[in-house]
């Protein structure tokens, strides 16, 4: 997936500015496609260039010219195409994991300091999920219930995959708290 085909997807709903668009980022993919402002105009630029949408500037009396994204048929055609397109399983890296990887090298302390700000984070991460805006669901609302399902699996896979990691370094943390390094059969110690 790229930046291109979810401002692809989201114009494909209405036209939009650059702000709008960060906006339902924010609110929608982030928790798997994360993007800044500066990143979705530059790619907007070139998504013009490329004939994929159209740009109307509109005046404004007190404030700059708001600039409107839609999307054109050239535009559409790539983004159906590259949504009836099976995407291939993509490794994951994170950091982390390298960190864990190489961490007897550290002291216990240091270690549990680490994980706990990942844990926390990962929490932080988990709530942020349960406070979706209001006015997102009562936007929500609005819309066609089979994109409403659609949208919530993404939510819920992030939820799933949080819940997982939270649950995950709960039984590490606890391990090197207790000194427990017994090898976990693999598959089995998150269990």
């Amino acid at each position: 997936m790229s930046l291109e085909h979810a401002i692809l997807g989201f114009l494909n709903y209405e036209p939009m500015t650059g702000y709008e668009l960060k906006k339902m980022i924010d609110v929608s993919i982030n928790h798997f496609w994360p993007a800044v402002q500066s990143q979705i105009y530059k790619t907007l630029f070139r998504m013009e260039a490329d004939g994929w949408l159209s740009v109307e500037t509109i005046s404004q009396e007190t404030r700059p010219p708001r600039k409107v994204y839609t999307i054109t048929l050239k535009g559409q055609n790539e983004f159906l195409g590259w949504l009836e397109t099976p995407q291939p399983h993509s490794e994951t890296r994170i950091a982390w994991l390298i960190q864990l990887f190489f961490a007897g090298q550290m002291t216990d302390e240091k270690i549990l300091t680490n994980l706990r700000t990942l844990l926390a984070g990962y929490q932080q991460r988990l709530q942020a999920f349960t406070e979706i805006p209001d006015d997102n669901r009562e936007k929500m609302k609005e819309d066609d219930p089979r994109d409403q399902f659609f949208w919530m699996l993404t939510a819920d896979f992030g939820v799933a995959q949080t819940i997982g990691q939270v649950q995950w370094l709960t039984k590490v943390i606890h391990a090197i708290e207790n000194h427990n390094y017994t090898l976990p059969t693999l598959g089995k110690f998150s269990k």
